[in-house]
């Protein structure tokens, strides 16, 4: 859907939300829109402002159960991983004390092969 589609969407709705919600006539409810759009005030742009948002929390809803819903399984795995990290950071230091035999830089499986 390309944008003006998506705007042209959004008017529809909005305008039949204002006239079945507050009672607009379709020309006040559209002249409120357009009042909007260009970011002028009139009797009706705030009954336009709270449409929108009452339509964006309408559609904000089940994204916020969504949310919601995994909220144990994230805090879950941020404390795993916590764990994890732990475990790893008190194992590193006896793998490096294993490695006093060689520098380094130097690579445990020898030299690399001479090019010819």
């Amino acid at each position: 859907m390309t944008p003006e589609q998506a705007s042209a969407r959004a008017s529809i709705i909005l305008t039949r939300r204002l006239v079945t919600n507050h009672g607009l006539t379709v020309e006040e409810a559209i002249t409120a829109l357009a009042q909007r759009r260009r970011r002028e005030t009139g009797p009706h742009t705030h009954l336009v402002v709270a449409e929108a948002n009452a339509v964006l929390a309408e559609a904000l809803q089940p994204i916020r159960a969504a949310i919601e819903a995994l909220r144990p399984m994230a805090e879950a795995a941020a404390t795993a991983m916590g764990d994890l990290g732990r475990a790893l950071r008190q194992t590193t230091p006896a793998a490096q004390a294993a490695r006093r035999d060689r520098p380094a830089w130097a690579t445990p499986y020898g030299p690399p092969p001479r090019r010819r």
